[in-house]
């Protein structure tokens, strides 16, 4: 942003001089909240945060001077604005002045000013001047002569200028005292919403199963809706989202032209606090209203993946306070659907290994999409499973084939079935989640399909479904509790 810096001058001194941004300025722009910035108007604590740091230098005179800021995000935090001297001048008030908020402000604070007032008068245009008393259902002026009027229905009304305090964009103004005229600099900073990116993705696969290996790239999507144009910036993308308090009211956009910017390749993450930042070379321009993407990570080629089937029972993993006997308990019985998945490690063994920030994930095969899932900040060694979309010719129907209790031994035993079915014209495997949410002490005890525990509450199955076939997957589960353990 090459902001707009106006002088103005007081009763005591003259105006204070041009003010120019002595070095480049540097936008950075968190993670977070981009479809919801894209889709927003500009307002203070809204969607998107973003931090802007610029050098400005203000020609001053001996005493005190008053100078403004125009040019500014309408979703400006004014709190967070700080304008820090570097020489000996002191900065000794600051006042954050809205745009015009609409007509009926306007006259608010136009009331004691001249106005001229137009009417519509039996097709014909009429005008009325005056000094504006009071301003609601119509207005009442104090004309030339003395006499008042009311004007209860007008079209329209002219003023010879912006009524004081009245700004016609966003607008900062500080009275900065010195004892030395000449030019001094100022480091200025402030924060704003209305700005938010993501990482968006490719994924193009080739092979099936654990042979599966994955051609990946990553650009980084920016939106800035905060109400200006961000000029000559030094722009740094940050992965990672700190806490705010947000609080929102209204602003108004205003509309900028810009130079795009640009990106040769992508860059090498470095630390920034607790979390990743992205400085991209050189300096660009950010429009208002506008969505740029720019190369965020490297292509890498022959990544190591897994992809596979897999469904699982809508059951949650919440463990109970006690052994739950009833036997509707979580009966979850009927169809469900077989999921196609991938997997990958972020490591440098599998030809990854750097942070991944938030985003899309869009994979292909072969140029046909599979499907679109969003991924989490993702650190190095982390590993990445995406859900891409119902499976057509694949399809699972749950049933309990027997429920018992027997409360003397402590214990209660369920045998559940998983009906597979595979309409494709080859064999298919698909990993069958279930989840034992019955009581924290369980084990399987009989399996058509070996068992394998994936965690506290859930157990695994990996199922082969022959070609334009089905096949059944039965096993029975054992709780056992303790004689402490309380049962209603």
């Amino acid at each position: 942003m090459r902001p707009a810096l106006l002088a103005i001058a007081t009763a005591a001194v003259f105006a204070a001089g041009a003010a120019t941004a002595a070095d480049t300025p540097r936008l950075t722009v968190y993670s977070g909240d981009f479809d919801a910035v894209a889709r927003s108007m500009p307002m203070p604590g809204g969607a998107g945060f973003a931090l802007y740091d610029a050098t400005l230098e203000f020609q001053l005179r001996a005493g005190e001077d008053m100078v403004s800021l125009g040019g500014l995000p309408a979703a400006l935090d004014a709190g967070s604005v700080r304008l820090r001297p570097r020489g000996d001048a002191r900065v000794r008030g600051q006042r954050y002045d809205f745009a015009v908020a609409g007509q009926s402000e306007l006259l608010e604070r136009a009331i004691g000013s001249t106005i001229t007032v137009e009417q519509d008068v039996g097709g014909q245009r009429r005008t009325v001047s005056g000094v504006l008393l009071a301003a609601g259902d119509g207005l009442t002026l104090r004309l030339p002569d003395g006499r008042i009027k009311v004007l209860s229905q007008y079209t329209a009304f002219d003023l010879d200028a912006l009524p004081a305090g009245v700004v016609a964009e966003p607008t900062l103004t500080w009275s900065i005292a010195s004892a030395r005229g000449g030019r001094q600099a100022f480091d200025f900073a402030y924060a704003t919403s209305g700005l938010g990116w993501r990482a968006e993705y490719v994924a193009e696969l080739s092979g099936q199963g654990r042979g599966c290996r994955m051609d990946f790239e990553g650009a980084a999507m920016v939106a800035n809706r905060s109400g200006t144009a961000f000029e000559g910036v030094q722009l740094t993308l940050v992965a990672g989202e700190p806490n705010r308090q947000q609080k929102g009211y209204a602003g108004t956009p205003r509309m900028a032209r810009a130079e795009m910017m640009v990106a040769d390749a992508a860059v090498a993450p470095e630390a920034s606090g607790e979390y990743h930042a992205y400085r991209l070379p050189g300096t660009g321009d950010l429009p208002q209203d506008s969505v740029q993407r720019l190369p965020l990570i490297a292509p890498a080629s022959g990544v190591a993946c897994e992809r596979r089937y897999e469904t699982r029972a809508p059951q949650g993993g919440w463990v109970p306070p006690q052994p739950m006997l009833d036997p509707d308990f979580t009966n979850v019985a009927g169809k469900q659907p077989v999921t196609a998945m991938l997997g990958f490690a972020n490591r440098e063994a599998d030809g990854l290994g750097l942070p991944l920030p938030a985003g899309r994930v869009r994979v292909f095969t072969g140029g046909d999409l599979l499907g679109e899932a969003s991924l989490a900040h993702t650190a190095l060694g982390q590993k990445v499973e995406l859900a891409l979309g119902t499976v057509f010719d694949l399809d699972a129907e749950r049933s309990r084939l027997d429920f018992q209790v027997d409360r003397a031994g402590r214990t209660m035993t369920e045998r559940v079935r998983v009906t597979l079915r595979n309409a494709k014209a080859e064999a298919a495997t698909v990993h069958v989640v279930e989840t034992l949410p019955r009581w924290s002490d369980w084990e399987i005890v009989a399996s058509t399909v070996a068992a394998k525990k994936l965690d506290a509450t859930s157990a695994g199955f990996d199922v082969a479904v022959p070609a334009g076939g089905e096949t059944h997957l039965e096993y029975t589960v054992r709780y056992r509790w303790a004689p402490d353990v309380r049962i209603d």
